[in-house]
């Protein structure tokens, strides 16, 4: 995911000072969007879960020659886990996040068909976390006791930061690619039973890769 990254932004970088300058949006023009995300866990939530994939819409207007700003609502699940030693493949784990976000992305200069620009966004996550039962087994050392499922739920921040670019395939219609790093205020729970040690997760961290549809009229 970091190599997808840095390769956006190197693309980024060359397509500004090859392509030959144009007009970007007018002031006033109205945009909504759909996109797909690939969501990478960073820190602590790497040791949770693998990867997913995720999906948003959004609608926004041209405030000024730089500013689009924009609402967001968007929705992920991870649910594949990551864990190693005797907790993996017994342990169920599953975070589902729905956010409502206010973004503004600050556009550079048009180069032909190509708008480079910095987005940052914030706003109100909806998450619930669901940590699965496991039996009791006393083929190990020490004992595993059951764990009991556990669900917890919470309304907090969510902030995003990144850099994209905007490929215009005509005066209307644009392809979209935005990589990004989330941050949700929340916590994750450990589980301290014997060999099912699962460290908790302060602050829900992410690298992430969206490319989508942009419609303006």
């Amino acid at each position: 995911m970091q190599g997808l990254c840095k390769q956006l932004i190197i693309f980024i970088g060359c397509s500004f000072f090859l392509v030959p300058a144009a007009s970007g949006q007018s002031v006033g023009d109205w945009a909504i969007s759909a996109s797909a995300t690939l969501s990478q866990p960073a820190g602590g939530l790497a040791d949770w879960f693998q990867p997913t994939t995720s999906a948003e819409v959004s609608a926004g207007q041209q405030y000024n020659d730089n500013w689009f700003i924009e609402g967001l609502v968007s929705f992920s699940r991870y649910d594949r886990e990551n864990l190693s030693g005797y907790p993996a493949g017994k342990l169920e784990l599953m975070l589902d996040h729905y956010e409502v976000l206010v973004s503004g992305r600050y556009g550079f200069a048009s180069r032909g068909m190509l708008r480079p620009y910095l987005n940052i966004a914030g706003g109100l996550c909806h998450w619930k976390g669901t940590r699965g039962e496991v039996q009791a087994d006393s083929s190990v050392i020490p004992f595993v006791p059951p764990v009991a499922e556990t669900t917890r739920s919470e309304t907090n921040w969510s902030f995003r930061s990144g850099i994209g670019i905007e490929m215009h395939l005509s005066s209307s219609l644009a392809v979209d690619m935005l990589g990004y790093y989330r941050f949700i205020v929340a916590d994750l729970w450990p589980t301290l039973q014997p060999n099912i040690e699962l460290e908790g997760v302060s602050g829900l961290q992410s690298l992430n890769l969206a490319v989508g549809i942009r419609y303006y009229f």
